[in-house]
């Protein structure tokens, strides 16, 4: 599993993060507001506003972070990464 295994998306192209969100949590629950999608499947949760900030989490841990530019789909392996700053998330759904 690599960087070729990721698609790029960016936030300024809301419509296909929000296609890929919806495909990624097939099956889950979808919430979608003016600012921004959130997804639960299981006991995850992962959302994404349009100015960039992300908040993750499952049990015994979360994330958030702000200035997101773009997420990382691999739907092969149902992973989305999240880079910002000096952070990289790789969030993964819950079999």
């Amino acid at each position: 599993m690599g960087e070729a295994d990721y698609e790029r998306v960016p936030l300024d192209d809301w419509a296909s993060v929000r296609t890929h969100l919806r495909d990624f949590a097939e099956g889950g629950a979808v919430t979608e507001s003016d600012e921004g999608i959130a997804v639960t499947v299981g006991s995850a949760r992962f959302s994404v506003t349009r100015d960039g900030r992300v908040e993750a989490g499952m049990p015994l841990h979360d994330f958030e972070d702000g200035g997101v530019e773009a997420l990382y789909f691999d739907r092969a392996h149902d992973r989305i990464r999240v880079e910002g700053g000096e952070v990289s998330y790789e969030f993964r759904r819950p079999s």
